[in-house]
């Protein structure tokens, strides 16, 4: 089973051929040639956009009507306790197949899932990640019993003033802080990279100040 915008391939009374959907996106690379120079320097620019087939079978032809404005535009598409961004942008036409109808589309899915029913865990010296691609978490700092707090996460230093806010959310993906969905990275000491956990074990250390460290989306799939 699958759900797309947070409605079931069962609620629609489809059935797809095959409940494929995983796969390695491609690389988007930049190539650099360089005369008197044998190949080409590639460089790693991050995955691109994963196009995955997908052909259903329609149980109940009444139900054509909302087939089609549900498998359209973009939305958040889970399966096997996963979820990711995916994109319905190509055609759909219905087509008869013996006693039934089906459809033979394809959509365009992001190239990472996330865990569904994800929430902040409490991270002392380590952070695990347990997918098989970096991570780029949220971390949540929760004052402690300094307005400034300085730590390393894998490798990458930052430093928070609290001020008078009891905690603050740092999107690693997004470069954001923010408390209660203001604007917090005035507050943000940091250089030009954001934390990232690689697959396994993270260290985590304060170098001073005091904080409870949470984070959330830290494990990410291929």
């Amino acid at each position: 089973m699958f759900k797309f915008k947070g409605i079931s391939n069962v609620d629609m009374k489809v059935i797809p051929e095959e409940e494929n959907f995983l796969g390695r996106p491609s690389f988007k690379i930049e190539q650099i040639d360089i005369d008197n120079l044998n190949g080409s320097i590639l460089n790693e620019l991050g995955y691109q956009n994963i196009e995955i087939p997908l052909k259903l079978s329609i149980l109940d032809n009444s139900k054509i009507d909302d087939i089609l404005s549900w498998l359209n535009g973009k939305g958040d598409f889970e399966f096997n306790g996963r979820v990711c961004r995916a994109y319905f942008y190509g055609e759909i036409t219905p087509v008869r197949n013996g006693a039934i109808k089906v459809i033979d589309t394809s959509f365009i899915r992001s190239p990472f899932w996330t865990i569904k029913d994800d929430f902040f865990v409490t991270c002392d010296n380590l952070v695990e990640n347990t997918g098989n691609v970096y991570s780029e978490p949220i971390i949540r700092l929760i004052r402690g019993d300094s307005d400034e707090v300085d730590l390393t996460i894998n490798g990458v230093r930052l430093k928070y003033c609290f001020n008078d806010e009891n905690y603050v959310d740092i999107d690693c993906e997004t470069g954001n802080a923010s408390y209660e969905n203001l604007y917090r990275n005035k507050n943000l000491e940091i250089g030009f990279e954001f934390p990232k956990l690689n697959p396994g074990e993270n260290s985590i250390s304060i170098n001073s100040g005091s904080c409870t460290i949470q984070m959330k989306r830290k494990d990410r799939f291929l």
